[in-house]
Parts: structure tokens; C-alpha cells; sequence
């Protein structure tokens, strides 16, 4: 099966986009069920995108190659996973929701359900992801300069348009969590772009790993009353999950 798999990918990557008739008329010794299976099966695995009829590749990182990002995106993925699938059942159809930039809030655009959504992001493999897998949420990208290692972007300007934008929830990420120091990360403008986000929105739901705790990043973007709920992974130090009865 993996090499079946394997032989399937290889041949989608060498074309781009593929029907179920060119793979069954590629492999004929494979039923198109198999075939269906098998492609069900790797988009799963976020190996291809499904399309009406058959599959296409999945950019590398939609244009960038082995990087920062892709690294941190394979650190802790179980605890992203665990978060994101409670995040998910926070999502309410037919609401503005912003989904912050990271791995974190990638694996939530991963499971948003198709439903009639308005979601607002400053990052474009977000926007892109839910643009290509889903066919009911519209796509608001925020402009501005981009910042190569978190693929979002961050500028002044981002902030103008985002003043004329209601969010209902705020779906937000952070590097780091210090009791003193709040939610921070390493950008200034990030931090900004973060902070208007928070202000902006009814509801904050902050998706924190647990590997996060403990670290001080330069710039604080919110404190632990600025979030309405924090979702964490299952191994929350206790004295968190003393400090606060937002946690989930």
C-alpha cells in the first residue's frame, strides 16, 4: 500500500493535476476505488489536494522550500493536532472569525469546516489553504510586507484596513507565554498587528501549546484577562491551569 501510494504521488507530482481516468488508465492493475482510497487517504496526510475529479500537488509550502517554518511545523504536531480539534468546535457558521498566522492556526484551517464563513488573515498559506479546500468561507487577506519565516504578513497598513473589519472570534497564536510577560512574540509588527487583532475582536480564543510556556519573547501582545479562552494540549502546567478558568 505505501509503495502503491508512493507510485501515486510520484506520478501527480510529474503532471501537477491529474483525473481518476489518467491514474486508472496509468495503473490499470489498480481498481478506481483503490485509486479514490488511496487519494482520500493523502490528502489526509496533506500530500495532494482532492479536485472535482481527481488531485492535484500541494505547492512546497506554496513556493518556499525547507525554511524555518517547515521545520517548526513538524515540532510538537500532536499537541497542534489536539488543539485544533478543539479550536474547530469553537467555529459558529455564518461569523467573521480571524485565524492568526503559524503552525498552530494551520492546522486549524486544516479541519474549518465548509461552512458559510467570513475569515480574516494576515497569512496567505491560511488564506490559500482554506481558498483551495473549501468552497463556502470567503477569504479576507490582510496586505502588507511579507515575513518569510512565519508566511504572514506584518505592516503599518495592514492595521488601517483592519479598523473597518468586524470579528466575532479571534482564533490567535503566540510564541511564547510568560506569567509576567503575557502572550509575546519576536516581531514588533507582528505584536501590532496581533494586539489590534485582540481589540478588534468579541471573543479571543488563544491556541498555546504547552512547549510555549515559559518563554519571553520581546514583544507582548496580550495578557491572560485580554483572552476569553485558551486552548492548550493536555500536558498545561498546573499552576496555568490554576491561574485561570478559561481553559479548555
Amino acid at each position: 500500500m505505501i509503495e502503491r501510494r508512493e507510485a501515486i504521488l510520484k506520478f501527480i507530482d510529474a503532471k501537477g493535476e491529474v483525473s481518476i481516468g489518467e491514474l486508472a488508465a496509468h495503473f490499470a492493475s489498480w481498481s478506481e476505488m483503490t485509486l479514490r482510497r488511496d487519494l482520500a487517504a493523502l490528502e489526509q496526510m496533506h500530500k495532494l489536494i482532492l479536485t472535482r475529479g481527481g488531485a492535484r500537488t500541494i505547492p512546497s509550502r506554496y513556493g518556499l522550500h525547507e525554511d524555518i517554518y517547515s521545520a517548526r511545523e513538524q515540532l510538537n504536531d500532536d499537541a497542534k493536532q489536539l488543539i485544533a480539534s478543539k479550536a474547530v468546535e469553537l467555529v459558529e457558521p455564518d461569523t467573521g472569525i480571524f485565524i492568526d498566522s503559524g503552525t498552530t492556526a494551520m492546522a486549524l484551517a486544516r479541519r474549518l469546516p465548509d461552512c458559510h464563513l467570513a475569515v480574516i488573515t494576515a497569512a496567505p498559506n491560511i488564506a490559500l489553504e482554506i481558498a483551495m479546500r473549501k468552497n463556502k468561507p470567503s477569504v479576507i487577506m490582510l496586505g502588507g510586507t511579507l515575513c518569510r519565516d512565519e508566511i504572514a504578513v506584518a505592516d503599518p497598513e495592514a492595521l488601517n484596513y483592519l479598523e473597518h473589519l468586524n470579528i466575532d472570534t479571534a482564533f490567535m497564536a503566540a510564541s511564547g507565554y510568560d506569567e509576567k510577560g503575557g502572550f509575546t512574540v519576536g516581531s514588533q509588527l507582528g505584536a501590532m498587528l496581533k494586539r489590534a487583532v485582540v481589540r478588534r475582536a468579541r471573543k479571543v480564543v488563544m491556541m498555546l501549546d504547552s512547549s510555549k510556556i515559559g518563554t519571553l519573547l520581546p514583544f507582548t501582545f496580550a495578557r491572560m484577562e485580554d483572552v476569553d479562552l485558551l486552548v492548550g494540549d493536555d500536558q498545561m502546567p498546573q499552576n496555568i491551569v490554576e491561574q485561570t478558568s478559561k481553559i479548555l
